[in-house]
């Protein structure tokens, strides 16, 4: 899932400066909404589902169901504060 997540909408880690944008956290389902060019949380591997910084998160998983085949609504999100932030981040999703 990850690999089809980055490929399709690239990768930023946490901590990186990103454009404006809806950015999804698919370890937590938390969702980082940048009105401007902003640092992510230090939450390991975001991806930007949407160049809006204001899409809903109801589109956002209408959108994510039709590529992976899921079933998520936008009640299986949350917005994302922070409140996930790991204590040592590591290499976000190339820790094995």
């Amino acid at each position: 899932m990850l690999d089809l997540l980055e490929l399709t909408y690239g990768r930023y880690n946490g901590g990186s400066v990103a454009p404006i944008g809806s950015y999804l956290n698919p370890r937590t389902l938390a969702i980082v909404q940048l009105a401007s060019d902003g640092t992510l949380p230090q939450d390991g591997t975001f991806v930007r589902v949407d160049p809006s910084a204001t899409q809903t998160f109801a589109t956002i998983a209408t959108n994510l169901n039709a590529l992976l085949g899921t079933i998520y609504t936008a009640t299986s999100f949350h917005a994302g504060t922070g409140a996930d932030t790991i204590a040592n981040p590591g290499s976000a999703s190339d820790d094995a």
